[in-house]
């Protein structure tokens, strides 16, 4: 009988103490090392204060396991199968042991890795790269649109001094059905035509931003001719039905 001094702060839980028990004895963890342990597993909790209440129940399941595959070993065994393909107790117990200890090494690691102020892991995999948001401008880019509203909020005023705010003569999404009517009445809307139609600077914004709403949506397509040539707005003929568009621009003026 090998003796065995175990603190009680030196496991935690059944699994730990059998795995504490294995390793001192030098063992391979399998089912003939789970029996030749099991004395000594039962001797530990049965000693009085060993094992607090709470948790007696988790350590006899495992005990009666260790009785289970002691008694197997020491009997003989009828050579046939399990049922239905059930796994041996001796074989399930080392394979959840074993698994036992490789998440306890794994915790080891980390737990070293944080009293060493380790708490960065490097990037062994590149970056995702999000696919880019194709908005389908036939012969127009970003900055000619731009340039275009910069163009005509330059004939419109600034706020006076002391204007903190500005009531909304209309919203973008009234702006976003009224272009979408307009195009499809006219066979070509101009695009500074329309922002030249606005009052205020507000408006100019509001409308610009409902124009680039309804492109995203795929609802209007800009073209441009030739090279600063005017930007054109036509109605686009594969443009989604308006049950299959989100009622709310994503933009907001505030």
């Amino acid at each position: 009988m090998f003796s065995f001094h175990l603190p009680e702060s030196e496991f935690e839980g059944p699994l730990d103490l059998l795995l504490h028990l294995i390793e001192h004895r030098e063992l391979d963890i399998t089912r003939v090392s789970l029996g030749a342990v099991a004395d000594q597993f039962l001797e530990i909790i049965s000693a009085p204060g060993r094992i607090e209440l709470s948790a007696l129940a988790d350590y006899l399941i495992i005990a009666a396991k260790l009785i289970l595959i002691k008694s197997r070993l020491l009997l003989p065994q009828p050579e046939h199968p399990s049922p239905d393909g059930e796994e041996d107790v001796g074989e399930a117990l080392a394979r959840q042991l074993r698994e036992y200890k490789m998440f306890k090494q794994v915790a080891g690691f980390l737990r070293e890795r944080e009293r060493q102020g380790l708490r960065a892991y490097p990037r062994f995999a590149p970056p995702p790269r999000p696919q880019p948001t194709t908005w389908k401008l036939e012969g127009v880019s970003v900055n000619d649109l731009a340039m275009a509203l910069q163009r005509v909020l330059n004939v419109h005023p600034s706020l006076p001094q002391g204007t903190l705010t500005v009531p909304l003569s209309v919203s973008i999404d009234q702006q976003i059905h009224s272009i979408i009517a307009l195009t499809k009445r006219r066979t070509r809307v101009s695009f500074s035509h329309l922002l030249e139609s606005a009052r205020t600077r507000v408006e100019v914004i509001v409308t610009f931003l409902a124009i680039l709403e309804l492109i995203k949506r795929r609802q209007i397509s800009a073209q441009q001719d030739r090279l600063f040539g005017e930007i054109i707005l036509v109605h686009r003929a594969d443009a989604p039905e308006p049950s299959a568009v989100q009622p709310e621009s994503d933009y907001t003026t505030d």
